[in-house]
């Protein structure tokens, strides 16, 4: 096998270029990367906001999908880092097998959002069969496979997007459409005049007005902080309501609480996945070389969907 890769680090200019082939530690495996779904963490990263954190490699890429090299079986895994290169070491334990009926690069588009998704509806929002939950994104990365999730989970959902046409996108996953071009909080409250059981936040900065959408004993994840990283909460409501504000990232956490969201978030998901009642969606596929357009692309807002790259 080769010794060195094409790989690409997050120094501003996103070209790939020479590293060597990654040496699979105890307990991990070596999978043959084809396609490495791009996050917004990866521009956080590049941006300097979210660096890898200690002894994870600068190469970008929080996902892929490709070949376990000691099997040949066709894999897709949740990586801390190094999904923008040929060749990625990954924990055996973060590693799913492919459902049949999903191609490659729609395989690449599942890991990070299956983990995001589970871990902050299941394991903190804990929403069930009956709840009603706002997710904010609908017509995202994450927030296409959030909606299934939480309809499979058995939820009322309803999903903010942009526009008629995006609203219409989300409708058709599952959900009721919130328009964020319009009043959200008027929309909610017509769907859901008692309030919400949880939301999912991508903004951050508008939690405040996000917890007045609550009903009692609500519960609101901060997952992302795309809107910034201060808010103004009235305290009195939280009080009042008995709310729980929560805050979660994925990357940070230990290997091992990884393993346990990739074993439990497979359980359920892999059969969904493989009989269609759970989609991925990918929005455009851009060579390893064209990282930096693929970057702009996401920063656009526009993708419904995950944008991978294609090494």
């Amino acid at each position: 096998m080769q010794n060195t890769m094409l790989a690409v680090t997050d120094d501003a200019n996103l070209s790939p270029t020479d590293h060597p082939v990654p040496a699979p530690g105890p307990g991990e495996v070596l999978v043959r990367v084809e396609y490495a779904g791009v996050n917004r963490a990866d521009l956080s990263q590049v941006a300097g906001n979210y660096p890898p954190p200690p002894g994870a490699s600068s190469i970008l890429g929080l996902e892929v999908s490709g070949t376990r090299v000691d099997t040949g079986e066709r894999v897709m895994a949740l990586l801390t880092s190094g999904g923008y290169a040929q060749y990625v070491a990954v924990p055996e334990g973060q590693v799913m097998s492919v459902p049949e009926g999903i191609d490659q690069e729609r395989a690449a588009a599942i890991p990070e959002s299956l983990a995001t998704a589970w871990s902050n509806l299941v394991d903190i929002l804990k929403v069930g069969s009956g709840d009603t939950v706002l997710i904010q994104g609908g017509s995202g990365s994450l927030g296409t496979f959030a909606v299934q999730l939480a309809r499979e989970l058995g939820a009322n959902v309803l999903a903010t997007a942009g526009g008629p046409d995006r609203c219409r996108q989300v409708e058709e996953l599952g959900a009721t459409a919130i328009d964020h071009r319009g009043d959200v909080a008027e929309q909610v409250k017509h769907h859901a005049p008692d309030g919400v059981d949880a939301i999912l936040d991508i903004v951050g900065s508008d939690v405040g007005q996000m917890l007045k959408l609550l009903a009692l004993e609500g519960r609101i994840a901060i997952i992302s902080l795309q809107g910034g990283t201060k808010a103004e909460i009235p305290v009195g409501l939280v009080m009042v309501k008995r709310l729980s504000v929560l805050g979660s990232t994925l990357r940070s956490r230990p290997k091992e609480e990884k393993v346990e969201i990739i074993r439990d978030a497979a359980e359920f998901a892999l059969p969904r996945l493989a009989d269609g009642r759970i989609v991925p969606f990918v929005d455009r596929a851009f060579p390893l070389g064209q990282a930096k357009e693929a970057h702009e692309h996401v920063r656009s807002g526009s993708p419904f969907g995950k944008v991978v790259l294609r090494i």
